[in-house]
């Protein structure tokens, strides 16, 4: 069922964007775009994701109330309806992932987080950077390296999330599109966007 999801996922997030929070200092000479999901296993099983553009709180999803909340100076810039539609294909593949590494590496503890971050950047020189990484209850669980096109695994229950992950055809190919091209292109519509206000 990953494998399938894996897919689904991967679709639906080419068309994400990933409040006043803020993510710490933001180099002037580049913008950001960066995505941060939390799954919880307690109480329930639960999703969030939220969205920063250079630091700042664009948007909040959280599997409860199944809707994307955008902050106020960010009304304007998307289908918010449709964003929350994506985040719930999302929240639905995070989830399973979370039961199925807690299902292959049980724990003493009942409660567990797996978190996701998704990061890219465009500086005024033209260059870009970017990563993909999760941890599991604290520790790097597994993270995509696009010079060796694989999802890296840190933790040996990762190494069958990774298998998962990698048996749909071309899905690291479309992991490493979305973040050279896509997520950058996401970016420069926000950046345009908060130029334009």
């Amino acid at each position: 069922m990953i494998g399938a999801l894996v897919t689904v996922f991967l679709l639906f997030f080419s068309g994400t964007v990933l409040g006043h929070g803020s993510l710490g200092k933001h180099d002037k000479n580049c913008d950001s775009l960066t995505y941060r999901d939390s799954v919880s296993s307690k109480p329930q099983f639960s999703f969030r994701n939220t969205a920063y553009f250079n630091g700042a709180r664009v948007y909040e999803y959280n599997s409860n109330s199944q809707k994307a909340v955008p902050e106020p100076e960010w009304e304007n810039v998307e289908d918010w309806d449709k964003e929350s539609q994506i985040q719930k294909q999302r929240g639905d593949f995070a989830i399973e992932t979370l039961k199925e590494i807690i299902r292959i590496s049980p724990q003493e503890t009942e409660s567990h987080v797996l978190n996701g971050r998704i990061n890219c950047e465009l500086c005024q020189n033209g260059s870009t950077s970017s990563s993909w990484s999760y941890s599991y209850d604290g520790d790097p669980f597994i993270r995509f390296d696009k010079d060796k096109l694989a999802w890296i695994a840190e933790q040996p229950a990762a190494t069958i999330i990774k298998q998962k992950w990698e048996e749909t055809p071309g899905a690291v190919n479309r992991t490493k599109e979305y973040l050279e091209k896509e997520c950058i292109e996401t970016l420069k519509k926000f950046r345009d966007y908060k130029k334009a206000n």
